[in-house]
């Protein structure tokens, strides 16, 4: 048995004698449990300090009705509340667009590891959704396009290329002019950023076990740790529950379920 592959030519053509080699990932999964991790954390940071800093903000409007957001007061009781904020959905952004990547990384190795190796090298330009579909004709009796796995790969890879080239990813990319110049009629929450990140990586979940299920080769089978890892993340993330108050802005946030 050849332990290490050098050239092209050392590798199998037929991807059923496959493994070795074993894949090499891009690593962008260890992104996306990192982000996770560091979510947890953070949001246990803003249920601790959120009802404080809201009751000095309180105290302070009804003594500054009047008051201007350069305040100095001002600053100092919000500035440690949206540090946390801007953490966290600096965090959620990464672990989506983590996913998106991961997602294709995934798509990549299920190809090279079921399908004629002319095949796979083919659909390697392709974008994911095609690459999905052909995948899963090669595999499957069952169309996968409106499918779940085909729908949530498509919401990720939308968000994905829209955040890749520099557009804003809460408003239409109709034009450069309407997507960066026309002032959405709200700006990303923590609650919101927190939603669309379970979203998204509920859908990659999706993807993922849909393709190790329908998966011909026992190596790309079976249940993934890191898909195992992600679920345990959101498990606790959805533990913390946000109510808004007020405008709709205002929000409220309580931890449900035990340590």
């Amino acid at each position: 048995m050849i332990e290490e592959y050098k050239t092209l030519s050392d590798l199998p053509n037929d991807p059923f004698e496959m493994p070795p080699p074993y894949w090499r990932s891009s690593g962008t999964i260890f992104q996306i449990t990192d982000a996770l991790e560091n979510l947890c954390i953070y949001l246990k940071k803003l249920l601790e300090i959120l009802p404080n800093t809201q009751a000095l903000l309180d105290n302070y409007l009804d003594r500054n009705p009047n008051f201007e957001e350069d305040d100095e007061e001002f600053m100092d009781i919000s500035e440690p509340l949206y540090e946390i904020e801007s953490k966290i959905k600096l965090k959620c952004e990464l672990s989506v667009f983590m996913a998106a990547i991961e997602i294709e990384d995934l798509l990549n190795m299920i190809s090279v590891f079921n399908l004629k190796k002319d095949v796979s090298e083919s659909i390697e330009k392709l974008s994911p959704m095609e690459k999905l579909l052909i995948i899963s004709a090669t595999l499957t009796d069952s169309p996968v396009k409106d499918s779940k796995p085909y729908d949530a790969l498509k919401k990720l890879i939308s968000w994905r290329n829209a955040y890749a080239h520099g557009h804003c990813t809460d408003r239409p990319v109709k034009s450069l002019r309407h997507n960066h110049l026309i002032s959405p009629e709200s700006y990303p929450t923590v609650p919101k950023e927190i939603e669309h990140m379970l979203m998204q990586l509920n859908g990659y979940l999706i993807v993922s076990k849909y393709l190790r299920t329908i998966s011909h080769n026992n190596y790309t089978r079976g249940v993934s740790y890191h898909d195992s890892e992600i679920e345990n993340f959101l498990k606790k993330i959805n533990k913390y529950k946000f109510s808004y108050n007020g405008n709709g802005e205002i929000y409220n946030l309580a931890y449900k379920g035990g340590a």
